[in-house]
């Protein structure tokens, strides 16, 4: 066993934590990376790492169960949500609501943390290098096409506080919200358009992501006195493979279609299903059951959410604002949201 190679297409979170696993137990494992460092397809991004839906598991201690380690820049406890004309604030007392991370170039992202307990364990990773598919175990590349949009901007000089907001507002965001995140240092913060929608290109959400900073008043206070630092852009593909297991290769995070529907969360998937990828190598397991096993009621529920999301006006959002407001009042606990989110 100890003779065997295994060989990676992607240098990020989930080929990474396949190629951690694998090596602990034993493997050589060669990783590939087209890029010129790990999470190549970011350069300085700030993500959720979300940690409520199964109010029992807490991710970061998950994943140090897998022998995998994440290390968090900041613990958010309050989310401002705002459709048109309602808004509230999600609040948790005793733990975070989300946990945000650094992703891309930095030695502080996620990416480089991974990257560090991979070499640890004697993993090769070779960096601006180009393989082809079928020439490997692991495809890990993320998305192999696209049901998603991303755009925003990476801001200075802000003043935003410790808390996190989320805009519904289908004039700019089809189908999809305008967030805004606290970054890593001091001032700085991001301001990203997600869409799900793939009919919906690139340009177009540019477009809209434009057009809400010119006429959302929220955004404009969050924003002002801030300088622009860089612009951020992106895909997603949360359209799950028939078989993540196929042609006798294993696809894990976004190349197997793991994410979030309806947010676009997947560093949880990406970890997840690496771990498993090397677990099925491991121990001779059916990869297609493991996924199924662990994912399939997350993602039925996120996929329903999502395309009962896609049918909602405006006035619906309002109206369901409006009524939040009249059960909860303006402050809604975790668990309070947690009874709510399957309808927004």
């Amino acid at each position: 066993m100890a003779s065997k190679l295994i060989k990676i297409l992607g240098a990020g979170i989930s080929g990474l934590s396949a190629a951690i696993t694998l090596a602990r137990n034993g493997l050589r494992v060669e990783v590939f990376e087209k890029s010129s460092h790990a999470g190549g397809r970011f350069n300085r991004d700030f993500q959720c790492l979300r940690n409520f839906g199964d109010m029992t598991v807490n991710p970061i201690a998950e994943f140090e169960k897998l022998g995998i380690t994440l290390k968090p820049y900041k613990k958010l406890k309050r989310i401002f949500r705002y459709s048109r004309s309602h808004s509230f604030e999600v609040v948790r007392n005793n733990q975070p609501i989300y946990y945000l991370v650094l992703r891309g170039r930095s030695k502080n992202s996620i990416d480089s943390q991974l990257e560090n307990l991979a070499v640890s364990q004697a993993v090769n990773i070779n960096y601006h290098t180009k393989l082809n598919i079928n020439e490997v175990d692991i495809v890990a590349t993320g998305p192999l096409k696209a049901d998603g949009f991303a755009y925003g901007r990476i801001y200075e000089d802000t003043n935003l506080d410790e808390a996190g907001y989320i805009f519904l507002d289908m004039r700019y965001s089809p189908s999809g919200y305008v967030y805004v995140l606290p970054g890593e240092k001091k001032g700085e913060a991001a301001v990203i358009e997600t869409v799900r929608d793939p009919s919906i290109g690139q340009e177009s959400v540019k477009l809209s992501f434009n057009r809400a900073l010119q006429e959302n008043t929220v955004l404009n206070d969050l924003l002002n006195g801030a300088t622009m630092k860089s612009i951020e852009r992106g895909v997603g593909c949360s359209t799950l493979l028939d078989n993540p297991y196929q042609n006798n290769r294993y696809y894990v995070g976004e190349a197997a279609g793991l994410q979030d529907a309806t947010a676009g969360f997947g560093i949880r998937y990406a970890v997840i299903s690496g771990y498993l990828a090397a677990l099925s190598i491991l121990d001779d397991k059916d990869y297609n059951q493991l996924i199924a096993d662990e994912f399939k009621t997350l993602l039925e529920f996120e996929r329903t959410r999502s395309e009962n999301f896609k049918k909602l006006s405006n006035e619906d959002i309002d109206k369901i604002f409006k009524e939040i407001n009249k059960k909860f009042g303006q402050e809604v606990t975790i668990e309070e949201y947690e009874s709510i989110r399957g309808v927004i």
